[in-house]
């Protein structure tokens, strides 16, 4: 038992990371096409994915543990419903980084199998280069919930300086916490520069906001959530 307050994460992994990955972005634009690329390269080109798209995988892994120590250690402590949305956020990190890595096929160099092969477009181990239904729509709904459960409402939390909820409530582990707060500022930023980017057919607007960019803070920003919650989770009484 501890009066101490619940303290959140640590601002080297909330800050830290995605401000990292922000300077090293913008210090490469500024280097050379060539060091733009080695941040934003797909993985469908002869040399591999790039620093972003393997960060993706690595940083989804933490939060992927997070949210099994939640389940096998504090699911008591949650709603039963409330579980069944952790297990939920679960699978979508393993898919999330499953998909990223082509289930492996990046780094262990197997040939596609001909099923696969016959309908995703870009011959590799993944769903999502299939259709609409593995990719842009279940993505569509992850970026409303970053936006809007990530940053929208935390900020106007933060700005009221007062949290509709107590300690106790369910709500203080179904909404993400403040700490994700920077890295949903920083999607939306790279996704207001690479749509900028597109319609105005400026190259600089749209490697800032490249798609293995925006797939990268999406993957913190969920890792971060379940890892807050575990972090939390495990300090109370």
């Amino acid at each position: 038992m501890t009066n101490r307050p619940i303290r959140d994460l640590p601002a080297w992994w909330w800050a830290g990371i995605p401000l990292a990955m922000l300077l090293l972005t913008i210090a490469a634009y500024f280097a050379s096409p060539d060091y733009i690329q080695m941040v934003i390269r797909k993985d469908t080109g002869p040399d591999g994915g790039g620093i972003a798209e393997h960060g993706t995988v690595l940083v989804l892994l933490p939060g992927i543990v997070a949210g099994v120590a939640v389940l096998r250690h504090y699911r008591t402590h949650l709603p039963h419903w409330l579980n069944g949305w952790v297990l939920a956020w679960i699978l979508a990190c393993i898919y999330f980084a499953g998909e990223e890595a082509s289930w492996g096929q990046h780094y262990l160099h197997w040939g596609t199998p001909d099923l696969l092969q016959a309908v995703n477009d870009q011959q590799e181990t993944n769903l999502h280069n299939i259709g609409t239904w593995f990719d842009q729509k279940p993505r569509t709904l992850v970026e409303l919930w970053v936006l809007v459960a990530g940053l929208f409402l935390p900020l106007w939390w933060l700005i009221r300086k007062r949290i509709p909820f107590g300690k106790t409530d369910w709500r203080e582990w179904f909404w993400p916490t403040w700490v994700g707060i920077l890295t949903a500022a920083i999607y939306l930023s790279t996704h207001i520069l690479g749509t900028s980017g597109k319609i105005t057919g400026r190259h600089a607007l749209q490697w800032i906001g490249a798609n293995e960019l925006r797939e990268f803070y999406i993957a913190m920003f969920l890792s971060t959530y379940l890892l807050s919650m575990w972090y939390r989770l495990r300090q109370r009484p």
